[in-house]
């Protein structure tokens, strides 16, 4: 091939490459012929959606709850065991009631480490319950409101653009979004 033809075709390709990247766009909103791509600020809608506010609320209650309940129930545990401790470190106490004081011991931790591993597991639950309301509150609230907006494509626009793919200008609806969220149903 003839090198000036080469040059000529990667011109004529990159002035075209160009073209597209910086020719005026017009966002899809307003083109019925394709996908309406939209994007929402993640963090924001998390910031400001009093659903979440009003949920972290109360899973914070119920840790304080749950914290409390943890104390109230380990407490005397504690107690009888750092009595044995005591005793059985007084010089009082035989081998016998040494061992005796240690398996008893060893009995209330596993009882207190199970405690807090109940304790635990229903403030995991309790948090996924959360989650999986704010996910069906966010799904159904962006659902109605982009066949409302006539949006096909809503995506979560981060602090490194994840989410937002090749298209068309977006449109960045984040504040509309929080608005239909914290609406209630009247």
């Amino acid at each position: 091939m003839n090198s000036n033809l080469v040059v000529g075709v990667i011109g004529v390709w990159l002035i075209a490459l160009t073209y597209i990247q910086f020719a005026p766009k017009t966002p899809l909103i307003s083109n019925n012929t394709g996908a309406v791509i939209a994007y929402v600020h993640g963090d924001t809608l998390r910031q400001g959606m009093d659903l979440i506010a009003s949920l972290e609320a109360t899973l914070r209650d119920n840790m304080y709850e749950l914290d409390s309940i943890l104390k109230q129930d380990s407490e005397p545990l504690q107690e009888e065991a750092q009595e044995l401790i005591s005793y059985a470190n007084s010089g009082n106490a035989t081998a016998s009631e040494i061992k005796i004081a240690s398996n008893r011991v060893n009995e209330i931790e596993q009882l207190l480490q199970k405690f807090q591993y109940d304790a635990e597991q229903i403030f995991v639950s309790k948090e996924s319950t959360m989650q999986a309301t704010i996910a069906a509150h966010l799904s159904e609230t962006l659902r109605v409101f982009s066949e409302d907006h006539g949006i096909d494509i809503v995506f979560n626009w981060g602090l490194s653009g994840e989410g937002v793919l090749f298209g068309t200008e977006a449109i960045d609806v984040t504040q509309e979004v929080l608005i239909a969220l914290n609406k209630t149903n009247d």
